[in-house]
């Protein structure tokens, strides 16, 4: 059941995440320029190809959320606290790096 789901996940996302970039240069490089400045349509496609890095990133830790709830869910503790002990690093390292 887990790895449905996890595959379903990682699949479903890089997908999603894939398209949301692609639609985002679309819109950069397909966005006219007046006198070297970036149109409108390519500023908000930047910003679109911005969100799908985004959620490249957020996969894995989509992943260990969804791993520590169905080990709650199963009860088996031991490998709940892993999950949650590796989602507190992933979080702790990236208030670091943010700061």
């Amino acid at each position: 059941m887990l790895e449905r789901w996890l595959a379903g996940l990682l699949y479903y996302g890089t997908l999603v995440a894939a398209s949301t970039v692609a639609a985002g240069l679309t819109m950069t490089l397909l966005g006219p320029s007046a006198r070297g400045w970036p149109s409108a349509t390519a500023v908000v496609g930047a910003h679109i190809t911005t969100v799908g890095i985004a959620l490249f990133i957020l996969l894995p830790i989509m992943r260990l959320i969804l791993m520590l709830g169905v080990f709650l869910h199963q009860r088996d503790y031991r490998f709940s606290a892993i999950a949650a002990l590796v989602l507190m690093i992933v979080v702790a390292g990236s208030m670091i790096g943010a700061s």
